[in-house]
C-alpha cells in the first residue's frame, strides 16, 4: 500500500482487506464480525495504523448508522405491548436487569489497587452492539424469533441509554 499514491487507496484496500475476512471467517462457518475484527487487529500493527484510522472514519460515518437503522427495521414494535398475548417487554425488563447486573459484578471484581470499580462495572453496561449483530443474524437464520429479537434490541437500547448518565453521576460524586 506504501507504493501506492493515488487518492483513497488506503481506505479501500483497508475496506476491502475487512470484506475479505469477513467473507472467509463466513466461509469457514464464523460469524462475519470475527473475520472484520481480525482485519482490524491486523490493520492496528501495521505503520499506517494512523492514516487507516484516519481516513476510515468518514466510511464508519456512513455505515455505522445505516448498521442501526436495519436493526430498528427488524423489531416487531407490536410485540412490546405489555398487554398483547406474547408481550415481550417482561423479557426485555429481564435481559436489562441481567445485562446491568452482570456488568456491574464484572466491574465489582476488578481487583487492581487505586481504580473505581463502580465507574467500570457501569463503563461495561453499555456493550450490546455485538449482541445486536448476532441476533440479527440469529433472526435472519431463524434460531431467534421476532418477538425475542425485539426484547433483545430493547434492552441493548436500554442498557446504551442508563449508562452515560449514571457515570456522570459517579463522576459528580469525586
Amino acid at each position: 500500500m506504501d507504493r501506492l499514491r493515488a487518492r483513497g487507496t488506503l481506505v479501500v484496500y483497508s475496506l476491502v482487506f475487512a470484506l475479505a475476512l469477513a467473507a472467509l471467517a463466513d466461509l469457514i462457518g464464523l460469524a462475519t464480525i470475527i473475520g472484520a475484527f481480525a482485519a482490524g487487529l491486523i490493520l492496528a500493527s501495521t505503520e499506517r495504523r494512523a492514516h487507516v484510522e484516519e481516513r476510515i472514519k468518514p466510511v464508519a460515518d456512513l455505515l455505522v448508522p445505516v448498521f442501526f437503522v436495519t436493526v430498528g427495521m427488524k423489531v416487531e414494535p407490536a410485540m412490546l405491548n405489555p398487554f398483547a398475548p406474547n408481550a415481550q417487554l417482561g423479557i426485555a425488563m429481564l435481559l436489562t436487569a441481567v445485562a446491568v447486573a452482570s456488568k456491574l459484578a464484572a466491574g465489582l471484581a476488578v481487583f487492581q489497587r487505586g481504580v473505581r470499580r463502580w465507574p467500570v462495572g457501569v463503563g461495561m453496561v453499555p456493550r450490546g452492539e455485538v449482541g445486536l449483530i448476532f441476533a440479527g443474524t440469529g433472526l435472519a437464520v431463524g434460531v431467534v424469533a421476532g418477538d425475542l429479537y425485539s426484547a433483545l434490541v430493547v434492552a441493548v437500547m436500554r442498557t446504551t441509554f442508563v449508562a452515560p448518565p449514571w457515570l456522570k453521576a459517579l463522576y459528580r460524586e469525586r
